[in-house]
This record gives C-alpha cells, sequence and structure tokens, in this order.
C-alpha cells in the first residue's frame, strides 16, 4: 500500500498543493505500521497513546513509555523503501510504461546510498582531558529484524576512551551505527570533543592560562600568588615572577 501511494501522492509527480502533506503523512503511517512495536501501540491505544505514551505495567524509574515522535523526513522513508538517487528511475521503462516492482520494494535494485554523518558534541572537563576517561553513551537507532524487511528501535551504548591530552575539535568516528534500513548503509556517527568552561584554566594549545585579580598595593610589594593545579598540586608564584 505505500508503495502505490507514495509513487502517487510523490511532489515529483502530483503537482496538487497537497501533495508534500499527503507524502508525509503516508512517510509517517509506514514509519509506525512497518514497526511490530509501534504498531501495536497504535492499534491498542491509538495515535494519542502512541505519540503521548501509555503506561507501563511494570517498571517503578520510568512507568510510562516514551511517546513516538515522526523525524519528519518523508524523503527518508521513500528512500530507505525503494533505494536510488532518482525516485523514479527504476520505476518506468524506456518507452514511459510503468514498472511493477515485487513485493516489498526495490531492493537490490537501486544503488546503495549511505545515510549523511551524524556529528554531535562531546564535551569533556579540563581533568577528564588531562586524566582521561571513559564516557559511555548511549544511543536510540533503527535496527532491522532478521526478516529484512521490519525493524524496531533499539538502545547501545557507545563506548568512548578519552586519551589524556586530547583537544578541543579530536573527533571519534564510530562506523554504520546510525539507522539500518532495507536500502540504506547506515550513517556514521561522529563526536567531535568541546571543552568545558573551567573555574580557574583557560587552555591555549598545551598550556593552561590562569587568571586572577591582584590588589595594587600587593602588586607594587609583591606577592604570592598559590595556584591549584588539575592534579591537585598547589603551586606558589611569587608576582615578581609574573610579566
Amino acid at each position: 500500500s505505500y508503495r502505490k501511494l507514495a509513487l502517487k501522492n510523490h511532489p515529483l509527480k502530483c503537482k496538487e498543493p497537497w501533495a508534500p502533506e499527503r507524502f508525509r503523512q503516508l512517510a509517517e503511517a509506514y514509519d509506525v505500521l512497518s514497526d511490530p512495536m509501534k504498531k501495536g501501540i497504535y492499534d491498542k491505544f491509538g495515535e494519542e497513546g502512541l505519540k503521548s505514551g501509555i503506561p507501563l505495567e511494570f517498571g517503578n524509574d520510568n512507568p510510562w513509555t516514551e511517546g513516538y515522535v515522526f523525524h519528519n523526513n518523508p524523503d527518508k522513508v521513500f528512500r530507505e523503501f525503494f533505494g536510488g538517487d532518482n525516485p523514479f528511475a527504476e520505476f518506468f521503462a524506456e518507452d514511459g510504461s510503468e514498472l511493477m516492482p515485487r513485493f516489498g520494494g526495490l531492493q537490490g535494485r537501486g544503488a546503495m546510498k549511505q545515510d549523511p554523518q551524524i556529528v554531535r558534541d562531546l564535551y569533556l572537563s579540563l581533568e577528564d582531558l588531562f586524566y582521561g576517561c571513559t564516557k559511555k553513551i548511549k544511543i536510540s537507532r533503527r535496527v532491522m529484524d532478521e526478516d529484512s524487511q521490519t525493524s524496531i528501535i533499539r538502545d547501545k551504548i557507545l563506548t568512548i576512551d578519552v586519551k589524556p591530552g586530547w583537544k578541543q575539535g579530536t573527533r571519534i568516528t564510530f562506523k554504520k551505527e546510525g539507522d539500518q534500513g532495507p536500502n540504506i548503509i547506515p550513517a556514521d556517527i561522529t563526536f567531535v570533543v568541546r571543552e568545558k568552561l573551567h573555574p580557574r584554566f583557560k587552555r591555549s594549545g598545551d598550556d593552561l592560562i590562569y587568571v586572577t585579580t591582584i590588589p595594587l598595593g600587593k602588586a607594587l610589594i609583591g606577592c604570592t600568588v598559590n595556584v591549584k593545579t588539575l592534579d591537585g598540586r598547589l603551586i606558589n608564584i611569587p608576582i615578581n615572577d609574573i610579566v
């Protein structure tokens, strides 16, 4: 049903003003009904239960399911179903007659194309970057079932081993950890290191800059500035050594 209606209402083929919204609604319906869990919630609780969440019979920390939100990209659903860059190149013969693809879409006929890279910021403290640490990040992604036709949303833990001395802008890439689909290559997920603001230091390359206020009187007669380092040491810096 999705194949037939999506081809009929695709904005490149249907020029009616309502075609884009109809095409989006079809993609959302397919996204829900092709997933057994979401379809089960929809069949039992309707659209309100699907999008607002339903109470679970068990569970203390999170007694309600998360509401469904469509990613609002009908072209992505269309490409995953049919494959290929040109949405109609595979549907018509050279004489203009319509081809009848087999059930389930044109699997294998369209050129496999990888989804765009997903980039996320990874905020780390200066202490994390000084000592190194391990960060575990939970992602939710769509994975294909064994039948290669249906899919489900599942959580996965990605582990990042932060090395001492990493700088802002360091990129960590997990290959093909994005959403799976019958006719797509999952996107790579890349995390980019961002430094959190520090209460005492600002980083400049491999150096740390410490800013403090010194009363004019002490600046004239000399004093000592006490600086606590990232590793907990206390350094006493005479003011006459500061340029």
